[in-house]
């Protein structure tokens, strides 16, 4: 069920992607229920009326149908099935809890945030090129998974020392196979089936003993029909004496339509003994589709994850992004049962695990999170919406996972220093807001409450690089001494409008002849607070600095300054290195074969096949690729900047 919608950072949105949870006095508290809506699929075209009253709608529709669902429960005297995890209700995390000391089932911050990269990692589908070059993300397909762009190998954490990337590799050949309905493949762990339009991926990490599965959201018209086939169809999991149990129509199709083969190969890499854990992740209509997948793994391998001797809660795990509803209710607590390690992350505004689906409930201990909030176990009985005035697009746009990712890191950002430095960088934030006018970048105010907080709002900085004012400066030198350096406060605000390429792997969507789209990011204090830890508080802090000087140079030769290189600007930098000048006389084709000669050479130093797929070729240059050739090129900074 995602939408991805385009928005002006791939990480960040527009200014209306991001929502703050506002005080009570500006909320709507609406009537009790217990997360179960009867008949509210009648109310839900209300939700998408458009002015001033969508909002009104929206918590008009999702009011009445709490209420409904309320009489329907007592009529029928519901009972929930609760967590075996336990939670107070709105438990706020005060520190980053070490995996080694953290209890069984206990949410880990670890988890969540490699099932966020892997969820955004698996609308990648066969290998994109991550941001790399303006042509449709459709012409983006790769069909041999052994040749990867740059951008998928960082992706893929092939050069930690460059990039992040996540830590889970693929799975070899020898799980290929076509799927055994006919209408499908697995390739390398790339798993699509062509029917439903059911795309994952299979991954691993041997260290961890962990099989990784994580599925992909809405990305076509046939996904769109899986998300609305609402009406019930039996699900095929449980014990034979056991009451039959279903879930919506179109979710059990696309999962059963490869389940056979994904349990078969789950059960032949069990068989090399390597394995004790099971991870399901996925974002949207990839989140019921993992939690579904959970419920089926814990049947289909009971016996496999019995006999590794682990507790139920850690050797299944799952955690989901933006996940609508789709269990019935027999099936969601037959769920809990099962499956109790399992954590549904929601950004506050995001509509789609709120929308209104009949009969259909959550699975999994939520999770609800913003710019400034992190609170698990939230009270879902009583949804509170703001009375924000705001067009009701910043629902879906707060449904982007790269705002999962951002409000994911934000809480791992606070929790890395004490209080009192965390309340200082949120005071020299708000000393650099103020001052606008000097710095003349643009103020963003998307919310009710960022109008009154202003740490809640957005900064647009400018192309160029700004220096913190001297009051961010002191409030900053103050809290955090020697440690800060002049250079890292020279860079800060530049590092932060550039922190997105480090982090979020979605490649561009303009169009190949579409108008350059000015390369700066957005600032609010969540990506203030990361710029920062990654400066002066992370192992890497001298390599990120390292990387946003290279950044410098880059866009100096980014002339329209959209954040790639064309190949004239990229050659004209590789002959200056080799004491050579770029003839001004060279046709586009002769340009984009010598940057071909270029990576070519590239992927022989990297030891990796070069892509011959037409659809991954080169005709612009991104930075994550600049720099990669610069590193293992053995090209000197200072002698790039003199270029």
């Amino acid at each position: 069920m995602s939408l991805q919608f385009v928005v002006s950072s791939p990480l960040l949105g527009s200014p209306q992607s991001r929502r703050a949870m506002v005080s009570p006095s500006r909320a709507v508290a609406l009537p009790r229920a217990r997360d179960k809506n009867v008949l509210e699929m009648a109310f839900g075209g209300v939700i998408g009326a458009v002015g001033s009253t969508a909002r009104f709608a929206q918590a008009a529709t999702l009011g009445a149908a709490n209420l409904f669902q309320g009489a329907f429960n007592f009529i029928w005297k519901l009972k929930p099935q609760p967590s075996l995890i336990e939670y107070p209700t709105n438990y706020e995390p005060t520190k980053i809890v070490d995996e080694d000391n953290r209890e069984p089932g206990k949410f880990s911050i670890k988890f969540a945030e490699l099932a966020v990269r892997m969820s955004i990692f698996a609308y990648l589908e066969s290998g994109l090129y991550w941001k790399s070059d303006k042509r449709p993300v459709e012409h983006f397909s790769v069909t041999r998974p052994s040749e990867q762009s740059i951008g998928m190998l960082l992706v893929e954490n092939r050069f930690p020392s460059l990039f992040y990337g996540i830590y889970p590799d693929f799975i070899g050949p020898e799980y290929d196979r076509v799927l055994s309905k006919g209408r499908g493949k697995i390739s390398s762990g790339l798993i699509k089936e062509y029917e439903t339009d059911t795309d994952l991926i299979v991954m691993h990490d041997v260290a961890a003993e962990t099989i990784y599965i994580v599925w992909q959201g809405t990305q076509s018209r046939t996904d769109m029909k899986t998300d609305v086939a609402f009406l019930p169809r039996y699900w095929p999991y449980r014990h034979k004496d056991g009451k039959r149990l279903y879930a919506s129509r179109g979710f059990v199709r696309s999962h059963e339509s490869v389940s056979k083969d994904l349990i078969a190969v789950v059960k032949e890499m069990w068989s090399t003994g390597k394995y004790k854990k099971i991870f399901c992740a996925g974002h949207s209509l990839g989140g019921i589709l993992a939690h579904l997948n959970a419920h089926a793994m814990s049947y289909a391998m009971e016996e496999e994850l019995e006999a590794t001797g682990l507790r139920p809660e850690e050797r299944l795990v799952c955690y989901t992004i933006g996940s609508p509803k789709g269990m019935t209710w027999d099936l969601r607590n037959d769920y809990f049962r099962r499956v109790p390690h399992t954590y549904r992350m929601r950004n506050d505004e995001d509509i789609v695990p709120r929308l209104p689906v009949p009969m259909r409930h959550h699975v999994g201990i939520p999770v609800l999170m913003d710019e400034l909030h992190f609170l698990i176990n939230f009270d879902e009985e009583r949804t509170v919406l703001t009375a924000d005035k705001e067009n009701i697009g910043e629902t879906i746009s707060d449904h982007n996972t790269g705002n999962y990712l951002s409000n994911l890191l934000g809480l791992k950002s606070r929790l890395r220093v004490s209080a009192e430095k965390s309340d200082a960088l949120e005071r020299a934030y708000v000393s650099m807001v103020q001052l606008d006018r000097e710095y003349e970048w643009e103020v963003l105010m998307p919310t009710e409450k960022s109008k009154e907080k202003e740490v809640a709002r957005y900064v647009k900085p400018g192309v160029d690089p700004v220096s913190l004012n001297a009051e961010a400066t002191e409030i900053i030198r103050k809290a955090y001494g020697s440690a800060v350096s002049d250079d890292i406060l020279n860079h800060l605000v530049y590092y932060g409008s550039k922190l997105v390429e480090s982090h979020d792997f979605n490649p561009r969507k303009n169009g190949f002849d579409a108008e350059p789209v000015i390369d700066v990011q957005e600032l609010h204090i969540n990506i203030f607070r990361m710029a920062f830890c990654e400066l002066v508080l992370d192992k890497d802090k001298d390599r990120n600095l390292k990387r946003v000087q290279y950044r410098l140079v880059f866009d100096k030769h980014d002339w329209d300054k959209d954040g790639l290189l064309s190949p004239m600007e990229f050659l004209r930098i590789a002959k200056a290195l080799n004491g050579e000048k770029l003839p001004a006389d060279l046709e586009d084709d002769e340009l984009v074969e010598m940057l071909h000669v270029e990576f070519r050479k590239l992927y022989q130093i990297m030891n990796e096949p070069y892509p011959v797929d037409p659809a991954m070729e080169l005709r612009t240059v991104s930075f994550a690729e600049f720099y990669v050739w610069a590193e293992l090129n053995g090209h000197d900074l200072a002698a790039i900047q003199a270029v």
